[in-house]
């Protein structure tokens, strides 16, 4: 009798023990799917990192497959002028949307904010309560409303910029031509390559050269377009670019010999290529330095009024440039 009445003891202790373990314990509940939209403008993390960080506050959750229903998180990110800025639109199962707005010191604090708040999204309490009957969190100090909003997915987020600096040409002259130039130049988007374009007025002056027809001395003035298809590594403020130009303008040479002085001005028609490597200063400040060859599309040459030969451009030569460029929007 005594060991009857122990074992139904211990029935009535297992079965009293498992009553009390936590659903989670007894059945694992099933991975809720979702879809992310992300778009972010300046240094901040991409959507992967947004993802990682929602999926360790919210383990259930799992990326949707095809087009089963799932919950969506859209989100907005943006940093500039030492703070940054984030908006968050959560859509449940039923149509309810939430949209929250965060401002942080930098760009990674917005988003580790911004995946807290998708995650709380999914508890059911949070997801009844009416958009409108929610508090809007002000933005960042440094980002006010009416100063900072966010740009939308497909706007254009081309960026502008004007530059000066030294150049030096080995083409143009038999002594080295060193001179200035003047830059226009457009980046586009973060989301893409970021591709420049660059239009620059270039203006150099060589150094007397001796040759067997006199004293040579070359002014140049060009207009250069300027192509580099992508910036590499983004995200970085180091960074290179390959580039490609064509220039045209002219070459305006004087030839001193006694009694015999020569010279005149031809069409200058060159084309080639060049590296940039390229270091952001506070987002508004860039510092390119430029090295390259150039190919001169017409080979032209300087005489003296004898007809004896100073000058013929030769087959290639090498370009360089040393410049700083201030970006703006």
């Amino acid at each position: 009798m005594v060991i009857v009445n122990f074992w139904r003891f211990g029935c009535a202790c297992l079965l009293a023990l498992l009553a009390c373990l936590p659903k989670q314990a007894r059945a694992e509940a099933p991975a809720q799917p979702f879809r992310l939209e992300y778009w972010a403008h300046g240094n901040c993390p991409d959507a992967e990192e947004f993802a990682l960080q929602l999926r360790a506050r919210a383990p259930a959750l799992r990326p949707a497959v095809g087009a089963e229903p799932a919950v969506g998180f859209y989100a907005e990110l943006a940093e500039g002028h030492g703070s940054a800025y984030g908006r968050l639109t959560a859509r449940t199962l039923d149509g309810r949307e939430i949209t929250r707005d965060v401002g942080g010191p930098t760009c990674d604090d917005v988003v580790t904010a911004l995946a807290l708040i998708a995650a709380l999204s999914l508890e059911p309490n949070e997801a009844q309560v009416p958009v409108s009957k929610r508090p809007r969190p002000p933005p960042a100090e440094h980002l006010p409303a009416d100063e900072f909003t966010l740009p939308k997915p497909g706007a254009s987020a081309v960026t502008y910029g004007v530059g000066l600096g030294v150049a030096f040409e080995s083409l143009v002259a038999p002594s080295p031509s060193t001179g200035v130039f003047f830059d226009f130049e457009a980046e586009g988007p973060p989301e893409s390559l970021q591709p420049l374009f660059i239009l620059s007025a270039n203006r150099a002056t060589s150094l007397p050269a001796l040759t067997k027809a006199g004293n040579l001395s070359v002014t140049w003035l060009a207009v250069r377009s300027a192509g580099c298809p992508v910036r590499w590594p983004q995200g970085v403020p180091l960074f290179l670019r390959p580039c490609g130009f064509f220039e045209i303008g002219s070459l305006d040479g004087r030839v001193d010999s006694p009694g015999a002085e020569g010279g005149g001005t031809k069409l200058w028609l060159a084309a080639g290529v060049y590296a940039r490597i390229e270091a952001l200063v506070g987002e508004v400040l860039a510092f390119g330095l430029d090295g390259g060859a150039s190919v001169p599309l017409i080979r032209d040459s300087f005489s003296n009024a004898a007809g004896q030969l100073a000058y013929r451009l030769p087959l290639y030569g090498v370009t360089g440039r040393l410049g700083l460029s201030y970006r703006f929007k």
